[in-house]
């Protein structure tokens, strides 16, 4: 086994560092949060239908501001 030079460290950071902001991203889902008129917060299941109404809405939203900025 050789020696690690400073381009191994280096190479083995910028690697662990690009693998734990893959985990971070994988690990992120879309959710949707609803109020009732009292204040109280829960969260929809993606997966039924209301949840992906919801999340499909907000998902055109977030496209129509970003093609209104030319961003995309």
């Amino acid at each position: 086994m050789r020696p690690r030079n400073r381009i191994d460290s280096v190479t083995a950071a910028v690697g662990d560092a690009a693998g734990a902001l893959r985990r971070r991203r994988e690990a992120r889902q879309p959710y949707a949060k609803v109020y009732d008129a009292e204040g109280m917060a829960w969260l929809l299941d993606p997966a039924s239908p209301e949840g992906q109404a919801l999340l499909g809405a907000a998902e055109a939203l977030v496209d129509a501001v970003d093609a209104g900025r030319g961003d995309r």
